[in-house]
């Protein structure tokens, strides 16, 4: 009786074994094969590839802007629309964000901020075109959950973007030295 029921254990063992062998070579073969097509249509397919050059080419470039200080009337011209340069504002400090025109350009997600101070609407991670005045906006009224949010999308925008200038409250001067 001994000697059945250890063959009969080494049996169950070694059905076991092969289910488990068996399901590990499936579960490698899979993400085998799905690594494969992952790679093939984001890395390796050429037709993909030249039709998205194609609708780059397509899309207007937003010109760079260089240095300088804004008003909020004047960052109202740097919107994107028609290929003018594309400007957000994040707590007083302007950014060039044309190379985020899918988000901020025309018809991007982020559109109302183009052209704007969009420090009200990140901090309160907000859509609603009030969030976004066309007054200056000291965001003293912010709570300090959403004075962390527009610190966690301050340095969002540093790590993308290229800082251009400085939002002004008002312009004093032209000569950028007298309206610090």
């Amino acid at each position: 009786m001994a000697l059945a029921d250890e063959l009969k254990g080494e049996e169950v063992a070694t059905s076991v074994m092969n289910n488990t062998s068996a399901y590990l070579i499936t579960t490698v073969a899979l993400i085998g094969a799905a690594i494969a097509i992952y790679y093939y249509y984001v890395y390796d397919n050429e037709e993909g590839n030249e039709e998205e050059d194609d609708e780059k080419e397509d899309t207007p470039k937003h010109p760079p802007v260089g240095p300088r200080d804004f008003t909020l009337e004047e960052l109202r011209e740097f919107n994107g629309k028609d290929g003018a340069p594309l400007c957000v504002a994040v707590k007083y400090v302007v950014y060039d964000v044309a190379e985020g025109s899918n988000f901020y350009g025309p018809g991007g997600p982020y559109e109302m901020l183009a052209g704007r101070d969009g420090s009200r609407a990140l901090a309160k991670m907000s859509l609603d075109p009030a969030d976004v005045r066309d007054t200056w906006d000291d965001l003293s009224d912010l709570t300090p959950f959403q004075q962390d949010s527009l610190m966690d999308w301050i340095m969002k925008f540093e790590m993308r973007y290229k800082k251009v200038g400085k939002l002004l409250k008002e312009r004093v001067s032209d000569d950028p030295k007298k309206n610090e």
